[in-house]
């Protein structure tokens, strides 16, 4: 199948979930999440605010607050890059022209993913080898190129799958965490 065949069938997936599936799953995620070692040791993590039908990703930041972690966030910029911000948890949110909510405050650069101790991202699938499937902007591509932190891509239970549609450019995760457990690429 195609990247574009994939996408869909994942993204139809993803809107047959029933809220409370999306909320339980969430709160999985972030069990697991905050278990990684590097995660749990962190002083600053990147993270993003999900969308209704990704893996939400709230529990996992509020936990990461409460434990004085400090998350950065994603701003996406017109030209198809990223810039990060760190998260307040009562700043308000905009939604931005891709339908991200997204925090107002001082741009950090594209340098910030390197003073992090690990990146949680999005994605609609990731194989056995850390393929990972994003929507196909391309925007954690171009911010993921030159980061040293791990990786790791936050999924549902059926979107770690045996391989996955991928090209040269895309940027492979050493992890993912799903609401069923971390899984560690090889």
């Amino acid at each position: 199948m195609t990247k574009a065949q994939v996408r869909a069938d994942l993204i139809g997936r993803r809107r047959s979930m029933t809220s409370v599936e999306r909320a339980e799953a969430a709160e999985a995620i972030a069990l697991h999440a905050l278990a990684i070692p590097l995660v749990a040791r962190a002083r600053r993590v990147a993270c993003y605010l999900s969308m209704a039908s990704e893996p939400g990703t709230e529990p996992t930041i509020a936990a990461l607050h409460a434990r004085g972690t400090e998350v950065v966030v994603p701003i996406s910029l017109a030209d198809h890059t990223l810039d990060w911000v760190v998260h307040d948890p009562d700043a308000p949110l905009s939604t931005s022209a891709l339908g991200i909510r997204e925090p107002d405050g001082p741009r950090l650069g594209a340098s910030a993913l390197q003073t992090c101790s690990a990146v949680l991202l999005p994605a609609l699938a990731v194989d056995h080898a850390g393929h990972r499937l994003g929507r196909g902007a391309g925007y954690y591509d171009r911010a993921l190129a030159d980061v040293t932190a791990p990786l790791c891509a936050v999924v549902f239970t059926h979107e770690l799958l045996p391989e996955v549609p991928h090209e040269p450019h895309d940027v492979p995760v050493q992890m993912a965490v799903t609401p069923s457990g971390l899984f560690r690429v090889p």
